[in-house]
């Protein structure tokens, strides 16, 4: 083993990386997509909860919201088990960083401890003269590997490079688009938090007196025509969910002069 071998091994191991995580970004902006698909179903259903909450009050049965619950609860099932698997695959990204840079540090060990590579500690005291010795030293190396180079050798690392290719063409099967070498991390992040940032644009409705988007604690009003829906806490005056049906103040009032219009229909 001399550095200019070890170069050589390390450029062969590292030179499939770059497919290899390209494979990895794709299966993970696969199971963005899944957890978004079933992130959306789970919200479409809380949301038919609360459609009903509105149109018949907070008091009245709804039959279908036991259904709906378990299955929000499968969806949510789904999206963790969706995220934990986004996890695997960021860690599988690591080991492979990590396996390499183990190996290299290996053999630079096996290279100081045999004097063909200064040390570390004395490359530090040494600063720029160590650096430059060991530089020279693995220069010199590759320029006699290639004076001495011969066409068995030159057949040997052929097949060695053809088993190692085999071996990850095993372990790695690149989905479709994969292979392009102009592959754009940014573009990638781009459509992975598309779906993100759609679901929050989706909900632009005013609301409330102050006619404001949803944030925040909420509170439906169980009047059956309210033009606002829902209210903030702060808007209506309330610090903790009310208790049974709760009526805005304009509804209430509609409400009062309805009751006084039916005792003056029987008088």
């Amino acid at each position: 083993m001399d550095p200019s071998s070890v170069l050589e091994e390390t450029t062969q191991d590292v030179s499939n990386l770059q497919a290899e995580f390209k494979y990895i970004l794709e299966e993970i902006r696969s199971t963005d997509l899944k957890f978004y698909e079933n992130k959306k179903k789970y919200l479409q259903r809380d949301s038919q909860i609360h459609k009903f909450i509105k149109q018949h009050g907070s008091l009245t049965e709804n039959s279908k919201e036991g259904e709906l619950q378990e299955k929000i609860a499968k969806d949510l099932d789904i999206c963790r088990d969706l995220q934990n698997d986004k996890c695997i695959l960021a860690n599988t990204a690591l080991f492979l960083v990590t396996k390499h840079l183990n190996k290299l540090m290996k053999n630079i060990q096996i290279l100081e401890e045999d004097g063909q590579l200064a040390p570390l500690d004395d490359e530090k005291e040494t600063e720029s003269g160590g650096e430059a010795s060991r530089e020279s030293s693995v220069l010199s190396a590759v320029s006699e590997r290639k004076r001495r180079a011969t066409p068995a050798g030159a057949t040997n690392k052929k097949r060695r490079r053809t088993e190692r290719a085999s071996s990850r063409n095993r372990d790695y099967t690149p989905v479709s688009g994969v292979s392009d070498t102009n592959f754009d991390l940014q573009d990638y992040n781009d459509d992975l938090f598309s779906g993100y940032n759609q679901a929050e644009e989706d909900d632009k409705q005013p609301y409330c007196f102050c006619q404001s988007v949803s944030f925040g604690e909420m509170v439906a009003c169980d009047g059956p025509n309210c033009k606002y829906e829902w209210f903030h806490y702060g808007c209506v005056n309330l610090k903790e969910p009310p208790k049974g049906a709760w009526y805005c103040p304009e509804c209430r009032q509609e409400l009062a002069n309805s009751r006084l219009k039916k005792r003056r229909y029987r008088f």
